[in-house]
């Protein structure tokens, strides 16, 4: 099921904000030359917040211990641990919808 989560005029090409889904924290980033995708709003790392993530239009890097991931994907760049949760994402009438059934964060290897 989707829930609408925010007006999609509230995510720039090439920016990205945090945004709540059925108690879920998720990345909505609109990468450069892509599309708006959603994931897990935690770093798989350290499970915190990524509020405060840097963003280039790319590559998202975690402000804790710098890990990143391509955010075109989710995949992980430095180091190659652990990719991010995505979530599925509709735009329908400007505005952005998530569905979070089925899909928990990934968590790197202690």
């Amino acid at each position: 099921m989707f829930t609408r989560v925010c007006k999609a005029e509230t995510v720039a090409e090439g920016g990205m904000r945090l945004v709540i889904a059925d108690n879920h924290l998720i990345v909505l980033a609109w990468p450069d030359n892509g599309e708006i995708r959603a994931f897990q709003g935690v770093c798989p790392h350290s499970n915190a917040p990524l509020n405060e993530a840097e963003f280039d239009g790319t590559v998202l890097v975690c402000p804790i211990h710098r890990w990143t991931w391509d955010l075109n994907s989710g995949a992980p760049l430095e180091p190659q641990e652990s990719a991010l949760a995505e979530y599925p994402v509709k735009v329908e009438d400007g505005v952005v919808y998530i569905d979070t059934e089925g899909i928990e964060p990934l968590f790197a290897a202690p």
